[in-house]
């Protein structure tokens, strides 16, 4: 369901970042000030504000600057007027016409600078009026900027809805109708807890206010925000992206506010782009999937860019990745990228070579995989996908919409690191990590076309996740334990084609020497003919030998004289 692919003007084109840091004033985001030599020049590389746009993969191509680092204050503008400015009286909504409360309810949280980008939900019928007294009654807390109170009621507005005080005719009630309800009261708990600056209490509610309701680009712009505040970055730049393809997906046709959600997802990306020390990053532009040949020529452009960060190189040659300054989800216009990482050290990147090649890759570490797994050896798991692959992942995302539900989207593995806080009993980390992979996987749907088998996958996880979440105890396995299994099976096949390859080789090295030492030994040993002569001359002189017997000699050795 993406954008349609265009060739590019320029098929030569390269754009690069990432491991570039000059001193700068620090952000509220987290960003931490760094500097970087290069190992040719000696000279300090500049910031990301002033990288450069190289066009040609040769040497005569002239540098073209980046777009000017988007500063602090635009950003909170845009949170402002996305984000805070729908804050008006719900009460008032609510008693203009009853008849329509419940599709006003919905609508306003759309009215900031042009028409509602959501479905039009006027068919809604009325909601309970015991819910709609706790509205008006957190509502007004809000407009007294009561956020605590206000957070309350909006809970208790939750908890009927939990109990089926949702509609007025509940037993009429469609599914999708609820959820949108129950959706809109859990964002407007993300603003009250935004409010308070406690990003912290705001991530689970962002998390279910998309699960509810996927289609709503404000939901998905919020869930940004919260993710900026804890200083995540890459998780912000990602849902971003999906709050553009979203409003545009569902009718947005106001450009200013897609170019704001751009501009915030510039922003997102450059700050990601600035707190990575682990590897460095280049965008190229392409039409379609890069060949072996392009894929090598990108690594040496890289090598020649980025000395520092060579000790390997990844690049994802699929042509998915968007950037916001050439993205237009309304037409064939957005230019396709590559990406290629690169690495400053070995061993923090290439598991991506196991985890992308293989369909059930497992990061255990443990030596004997098949037994249960030691304290040690969960939390060396854990630590491993927390601090190593799912960084990786979640930067890989923030330009692909598409990423799927197999090894290497960041699902399963989440998913498998959720698994791993449960059995260290980190309850609370593991509520936050399936809350995420549970909105994740509600609007999955919505960025890309899902054959039969991805479908019904989808489903098994939703499923199992609710399980999890809700603590629910079965005696199938969940399905990323499954493929994790299924991973080892898979490993252990591998370790043995390995050492079956490795003695075969041995083996066939060792057939030459053997073939040399027996022409050897044929060369020094006699032939039959020349033994059989032997033999027979042998033969012959046993027969003509004449013994002499010493006559002076008796049979007792005396001698006879």
């Amino acid at each position: 369901m993406g954008p349609k692919k265009e060739k590019p003007k320029d098929d030569s084109q390269s754009l690069h970042g990432g491991g570039v840091k000059t001193k700068r004033k620090r952000r509220n985001s987290g960003t931490r000030p760094k500097w970087r030599n290069t190992e040719h020049t000696g000279m300090k590389e500049r910031s990301v504000e002033e990288k450069q746009v190289n066009l040609g993969w040769e040497k005569e191509a002239s540098p073209v600057p980046m777009l000017p680092r988007i500063p602090l204050k635009s950003i909170m503008e845009v949170e402002m007027k996305l984000v805070y400015s729908d804050e008006q009286d719900i009460a008032q909504k609510l008693t203009e016409s009853p008849a329509s409360s419940a599709s006003q309810l919905m609508c306003q949280a759309s009215e900031i600078v042009g028409p509602p980008s959501g479905p039009n939900l006027s068919f809604l019928p009325q909601i309970d009026k015991w819910l709609d007294v706790a509205l008006q009654d957190a509502d007004s807390y809000y407009r007294r900027k009561k956020y605590g109170v206000a957070a309350s009621r909006f809970t208790t507005a939750l908890e009927l809805c939990s109990k089926g005080a949702v509609l007025s005719k509940a037993f009429d009630a469609d599914y999708e109708d609820i959820s949108k309800v129950a959706s809109f009261i859990e964002s407007k708990l993300v603003a009250c807890y935004l409010r308070m600056r406690r990003p912290d209490l705001a991530l689970n509610h962002s998390h279910r206010s998309i699960h509810l309701n996927p289609i709503h680009f404000q939901n998905h712009f919020r869930q940004a925000v919260v993710y900026r505040l804890l200083g995540h970055p890459r998780e912000a730049a990602r849902s971003a992206m999906i709050a553009d393809y979203v409003y545009w997906l569902s009718g947005g046709t106001e450009q200013h506010i897609s170019k704001l959600i751009k501009l915030y997802w510039q922003a997102m990306l450059e700050e990601a782009i600035t707190m990575e020390d682990n590897f460095s990053v280049m965008y190229t532009p392409c039409n379609g999937s890069l060949s072996k040949d392009g894929i090598q020529k990108t690594k040496e452009i890289f090598q020649r860019q980025h000395p520092v960060y060579t000790q390997y190189l990844f690049t994802d040659a699929s042509g998915s990745h968007f950037l916001p300054q050439t993205t237009s989800w309304t037409g064939s216009a957005s230019q396709r990228y590559t990406l290629t990482l690169g690495f400053r050290r070995s061993e923090d990147g290439n598991f991506l070579d196991q985890l992308l090649t293989r369909k059930c890759p497992i990061f255990t570490g443990s030596r004997t995989p098949f037994n249960p797994l030691s304290t040690e050896d969960i939390e060396r798991m854990s630590d491993n996908l927390e601090r190593k692959i799912l960084p990786v992942l979640d930067f890989l995302k923030c330009t692909k919409l598409a990423v799927g539900f197999s090894a290497g989207s960041g699902l399963m593995e989440r998913l498998q690191y959720a698994d791993c806080l449960g059995q260290l009993r980190r309850a609370k980390e593991q509520s936050v990590a399936v809350h995420q992979t549970l909105a994740e996987l509600a609007v999955a749907p919505y960025l890309q076309d899902i054959s039969h088998s991805e479908t019904q996958m989808l489903q098994a996880l939703m499923a199992d996740s609710m399980d999890t979440l809700e603590g629910r105890r079965t005696d199938k396995e969940r399905v990323w334990n499954e493929m994790q299994k299924i991973g080892l099976l898979e490993d252990l096949v591998y370790q043995l084609e390995e050492k079956y390859l490795k003695d075969r080789g041995l083996k066939d090295t060792r057939k030459p020497k053997a073939r040399e030492k027996r022409g050897r030994k044929r060369k020094a040993a006699p032939s039959l003919e020349e033994r059989l002569a032997a033999t027979n001359q042998g033969t012959v002189a046993a027969k003509t030998f004449i013994h002499s017997r010493h006559d002076n000699w008796d049979s007792k050795g005396l001698s006879s004289n």
